[in-house]
């Protein structure tokens, strides 16, 4: 596939092209123009074509029209057509040539020309001139002579006299009347004079069969002249009533542009196959960006427009098309220009294009900038955005960092779609507009996107339309706005603002690694913080303290192992100060803009990215940490990388990255105490306790400050590690601010653990265990009485007893241990009661003794009466309040019991609850026990005494919990923790003694809905 410069050839002087070469006098274009070379660099637009079809008419006499009025702005081909008419009209052998198909064009011979440009000022005025040139000036010599005079109708019937066909071309005519216009003459003015000669020629005309006249108007200029020919026109066709044909030269907003470009800029072109291909990989490559919605899907079309667009880009004319209405914008001419200038940027290119567009542009051609800074006045834009003779514009900055041309390419495409100076007119592209311009065989669009997003953050005069397109203006931007703020920020405040964002990024939230963040500190402030804390303090690379200076200043502290630096070694802390200054720069600007101003959505972009940038900043000079450690026999600090992995939908979080580091081989931190209890145990008795088997604990504090090589716990860490050695036994706390690594001898403990309530006769099940007893110890056990050596041993780990106290010492037989005290376990008076419905009378017992009151009036039942046999309570409902005692042992029940013939267990609804019952209650499988437990949250119930049994013999576990209230929340955490041990399939069952409700109404639910029967003696109301 061919590039432009290697499959097309150019037009002679096709890069030189210049509107003001243009030659002002038709006359002398039309006498002195070879016809034949003019036609072969024209293409005759669908305008030419009309006004030769009708002009070719009138001039053989077989048409009534007579006026022909050429409306375009300037430079819109008006001139080029006159030319063009003028040409073929004398000369019938270039008709035949040419036009030759066109009817009446072979029914004359030559036509009289005349010829006359609006900006020329002959002293013979307008009908002087024309005069001239059809060879009879003298008829009109009164009409000057003597001052302006208006030549009547009938002298023009003078000068249009015979058979010969005429053509009258009127060229730029507006700034001829709007001069006159001027020029005071009598009551009136002279352009009065030339209104009324140039209604009489047109009236005069109008009334021969072949005269034939074309005038040529300037849309949008010189409106005072345009309003007087206008009027003429007007009073023509009132008059005779055939009004002007009005023809537009060149539709510009059509293929004729291409057509046109081609014909007057290139000697050939390739042929239709090879075109073929290139709109087929240009086809190819915007589906392809379409399908990526890189591009909208309607892009696709362009690529078959190519074949008639070619060599040019089909976009090229819907550009153009933004500011051809320019004032100062001659359209065709203009265009023919400044494409003129777009070829000299591609010929003179080392880059290869395939079809031409406006990215192209070569701004460091001078008289290219030129053309582009004339029409749009632009030039600031230019200089400082785009293009700069020192390479300092922000597209020419960004190309040479990234080693491409693709900020150019962007920004001169968005310039020239950016030239309209008209009133609310439309500017600029939208980001899928400017892709579909820039795609081409060899470029990926992710590149131009990322080159517009680069431009965008720094160009001073590229805006955005709430539609999102993109536009240059030669009003500053926001950025240029914030870059202001960012220039003038005072030093002292960028300073403090880079503390503060340091301190947040590195916040110690956890204080795992360290209690407090320094950052960019003074040194004595440091020393002052580290005799105390272990501090991180943030060092500027290349700032008042370097590493250098911190390692000097790490040698003279005494708590050593305090010390975190970060820092780098990079000197681009003027980068840090940079991104720092754009972030005040937003923030100063926030409060200026509110939610309504145009701006604000465009801030809040601004405000992310720089925060963004100065996030990536820090961290790519923070990148280093120094934390103390040993080489040799010389403290030193260590260098780390810092790591720099975290999750891209988190939020930064300095503190876990230095943990990170910190915890990664080799390893200065360590977080989990009990993982790693060995090691930080055996290092600490190294370092810390040393040849002393005891030491204070202020000591050992001071200590793992002040030496290197011993490794960072978090804060409390020590106190955990501590608590730890405690408990293991390896280590002891003295109780005198002392800690011990050789523990005294332990003396000997019993545990006992009921593994049941006790029976009617008060007799309970107990589980003996012992601590610091050695492998066999010896258990001695004594009911109801002290214990002693020679009181009987255990022989088992089970005792069975009814004994209202047992007391326990454990000896163990390698005496390393000491005999501890005595652990005496109390049992509980369990109350019980027989009811005899029939004779209504209540029968009362204690096991497993003890003596018993009651009331049933609801009084103390401790001050009631001695139970001595069985209690008739009568036929109403009543509740019996009852007291036992036996040794010091206390216990209390009450018993209710509805009224005669009543099978109603009586709870009242309002009142706390308690289901106790001595044989268990139970949840028989894993449904109901989720159910169960899900209830019970629902109403915040406890349970007691509760056992959870999971899975079958032999994979089968049994979790008992004894005396306490647990919520249901935990033994449903619990249950489900357990359950990951057996197979999903592994019954589950859950067994209660207590349940404890907030109301009685509470407990019927639940009851109710587990399927629970309540026995009267088992709900429990105090």
């Amino acid at each position: 596939m061919r590039t432009i410069r290697s499959a097309c050839k150019l037009q002679p002087k096709a890069l030189d092209i210049n509107v003001g070469d243009q030659i002002e006098q038709l006359d002398q274009i039309i006498n002195e123009t070879n016809g034949q070379e003019y036609f072969n660099k024209t293409f005759i637009t669908d305008g030419m074509k009309s006004l030769l079809t009708k002009g070719m008419s009138r001039l053989a006499g077989k048409s009534n029209d007579t006026v022909f009025h050429l409306k375009q702005a300037m430079g819109g081909g008006k001139t080029h057509l006159m030319v063009g008419f003028g040409l073929l009209a004398k000369d019938q052998a270039l008709r035949s040539n040419q036009i030759g198909v066109m009817p009446y064009q072979s029914d004359f011979g030559t036509a009289k020309i005349a010829a006359f440009n609006g900006r020329n000022n002959p002293p013979t005025y307008l009908w002087g001139e024309i005069a001239r040139q059809l060879g009879k000036e003298s008829l009109f010599r009164e009409y000057w002579e003597a001052g302006a005079k208006a030549p009547d109708e009938r002298a023009w019937m003078q000068i249009f006299d015979g058979d010969t066909p005429i053509l009258i071309l009127l060229d730029e005519m507006p700034p001829y009347f709007h001069y006159y216009s001027t020029q005071v003459l009598g009551n009136g003015t002279v352009a009065d004079v030339i209104t009324r000669a140039f209604s009489n020629m047109l009236t005069a005309a109008q009334k021969k069969k072949n005269v034939c006249i074309v005038v040529s108007d300037l849309e949008a200029a010189y409106d005072t002249g345009g309003k007087l020919i206008q009027r003429a026109l007007d009073d023509a066709t009132q008059e005779l009533g055939r009004a002007e044909v009005s023809i537009t030269p060149v539709n510009l907003e059509s293929n004729e542009i291409y057509e046109i470009l081609r014909k007057r800029l290139f000697l050939s072109l390739p042929d239709n196959s090879e075109i073929s291909d290139i709109a087929g990989v240009y086809a190819s490559r915007l589906a392809e960006a379409a399908r990526a919605r890189t591009v909208e899907r309607s892009a696709e079309a362009l690529a078959t427009e190519i074949e008639s667009t070619y060599p040019f880009h089909p976009s090229f004319r819907s550009i153009v098309a933004l500011f051809k209405d320019n004032e100062k914008f001659k359209q065709t001419r203009g265009l023919m220009e400044l494409v003129s200038r777009l070829l000299k940027s591609v010929w003179e290119s080392n880059e290869d294009v395939y079809l031409i567009g406006a990215q192209h542009f070569d701004l460091s051609i001078a008289d290219v900038r030129e053309k582009l800074a004339d029409i749009s006045e632009m030039r600031d834009v230019i200089a400082r955005d785009l293009w700069d003779s020192s390479d300092s514009a922000h597209a020419q900055i960004i190309d040479i960092d990234n080693g491409n041309n693709y900020a150019k390419q962007v920004g001169t495409l968005l310039l020239t779609a950016s030239l309209s100076t008209a009133v609310n007119s439309v500017k600029g592209l939208s980001e899928s507009e400017m892709l579909e311009c820039l795609i081409d065989p060899i470029r990926q669009a992710s590149d131009f996107r990322a080159a517009f997003t680069e431009l965008h953050k720094a160009a001073w005069y590229l805006h955005q339309t709430q539609e999102g397109r993109s536009y240059f203006d030669r009003q500053e931007n926001l950025t240029k706005k914030l870059q202001g703020y960012a220039d003038k920020a005072p030093q002292n405040k960028v300073d403090e603002l880079i503390r503060h964002r340091l301190d947040e990024m590195y916040k110690p939230t956890t204080k795992e690694a360290y209690d407090r963040v320094l950052p960019l500190p003074e040194m004595d402030e440091a020393e002052a913080v580290l005799k105390t804390t272990r501090a991180l303090l943030i060092i500027s690379p290349d700032g008042k303290a370097p590493p250098e200076v911190v390692k000097r200043f790490f040698g003279s502290l005494i708590n050593k192992n305090n010390i975190l630096v970060l820092s780098g070694e990079k000197s681009s802390m003027a980068s840090v100060d940079k991104a720092a200054r754009h972030v005040y720069a937003v923030t100063k600007t926030d409060s200026e803009i509110n939610a309504s101003h145009p701006q604000r959505k465009e801030l809040d972009e601004k405000k992310a990215q720089y925060e963004q940038d100065f996030q990536t900043t820090v961290l790519s000079v923070f990148d280093k940490l120094m934390f103390p450690g040993k080489n040799g026999d010389e403290d030193v600090l260590r260098t780390k990388a810092l790591d720099s992995t975290y999750p891209s939908n988190e939020h930064y979080n300095g503190e876990r990255q230095i943990i990170k580091t910190l915890t990664s081989d080799p390893i200065k931190l360590y977080t989990q105490i009990p993982e790693n209890f060995d090691a930080l145990r055996a290092r600490s008795e190294q370092l810390l306790f040393g040849a002393q088997d005891e030491a204070r604990k202020t000591d050992l504090l001071d200590k793992m400050k002040q030496k290197t090589q011993m490794p960072w716990l978090p804060s409390k860490g020590f106190d955990q590690l501590a608590q730890e050695a405690f408990q293991r036994g390896i280590w002891e706390d003295l109780g005198n601010g002392y800690i011990t690594k050789k523990p005294k001898a332990k003396q000997t403990e019993v545990l006992v653990f009921p593994d049941s309530t006790p029976d009617d006769n008060g007799k309970v099940r107990l589980k003996i265990d012992v601590v610091n007893a050695g492998n066999s110890p010896k258990i001695h056990y004594q009911e109801d009485g002290e214990v002693t050596t020679k009181s009987p041993i255990l022989t088992d780990n089970v005792l069975l007893t009814k004994a209202l106290r047992v007391q326990f010492i454990a000896i163990d037989p390698t005496e390393k241990n000491q005999t501890g005290n005595a652990t005496t376990w109390t049992n509980e008076l369990t109350i019980r009661n027989r009811f005899d419905e029939v004779a209504r009378k209540v029968e009362l017992f204690v096991a497993p003794k003890g003596t018993i009151r009651y009331t049933l009036d609801g009084s103390e039942a401790r001050n009631g009466i001695d139970y001595t046999g069985a209690i008739e309570i009568g036929d109403n409902a009543a509740t019996v309040y009852v007291f036992a005692e036996c040794e010091g042992i206390e216990a209390k029940r009450n018993f209710s019991f509805a009224e005669s013939g009543s099978k109603e267990i009586l709870i009242i609804k309002e009142k706390p609850a308690q289901l106790y019952s001595p044989t268990p209650k139970r949840l028989d499988n894993a449904a109901k026990t989720y159910e169960g437990l899900k209830l019970a949250k629902e109403k915040n119930i406890t349970f007691e005494q509760v056992t959870l049994i999971i899975g079958s013999a032999p994979k089968v576990i049994h979790l008992s919990l004894g005396e306490m209230k647990i919520d249901a929340d935990f033994i449903e955490k619990a249950l489900s923790h357990l359950q990951t041990l057996v197979t999903p399939e592994a019954p589950v069952a859950m067994q209660f003694k207590k349940a404890n409700t907030f109301t009685g109404h509470d407990l019927e639910q639940f009851a109710k809905a587990l399927g629970i029967e309540l026995i009267n003696d088992e709900v429990i109301q105090e």
